[in-house]
């Protein structure tokens, strides 16, 4: 391995929609990247937090920082380039927890990671739509980001009005 990330796939990429995270290590692992992930079932905490569960927020961000420091202690022997996610929300929760403080890295996002290691994709894709979401993990470089990857896109900017169901009635986007 060149590089070594901790992967926080999260509740919703671990529960929800499991694909995403299994895509996001393997692209990781195909850029030459040793992904280290923690124990399952996991939240970052900011679904209490954005709901005011003050005392449920306080006990995830407890819980999560000692395991994310045990963690760090196993694996003491190695440096962390990054903290990955998948999620903006799980992003914001993790910067919240000061997570970078532990593992001496930046939290950012997986592809733009992957990209940045060195990610090359075949052929070109077909246009797409992409809407910036509010909890944004390319902190506004989605449309660039994805044109780097060979996918053009075409930015939808309004809100979608969607307030975190994950596009349940707009699957395209």
């Amino acid at each position: 391995p060149r590089r070594t990330v901790f992967y926080f796939p999260g509740c919703g990429s671990e529960r929800l929609f499991s694909r995403i995270s299994q895509a996001a290590i393997h692209v990781l692992l195909e850029t030459g990247t040793r992904v280290i992930i923690p124990p399952p079932f996991l939240c970052c905490g900011f679904p209490a937090h954005a709901n005011a569960l003050t005392g449920q927020h306080g006990r995830t961000v407890l819980r999560d920082t000692i395991l994310f420091s045990q963690v760090r202690d196993m694996f003491s022997h190695l440096t962390f380039d990054a903290v990955v996610v998948s999620c903006g929300t799980c992003m914001d929760g993790l910067e919240g927890m000061e997570v970078e403080k532990i593992f001496g890295a930046p939290v950012v996002d997986a592809i733009g990671f992957a990209l940045d290691a060195g990610l090359a994709l075949p052929g070109q894709a077909p246009a797409a739509l992409y809407h910036t979401p509010c909890h944004d993990s390319l902190r506004g470089t989605g449309v660039a980001t994805l044109a780097r990857a060979g996918f053009p896109a075409v930015e939808v900017p309004h809100c979608c009005s969607e307030a975190g169901t994950l596009a349940l009635s707009r699957p395209d986007i």
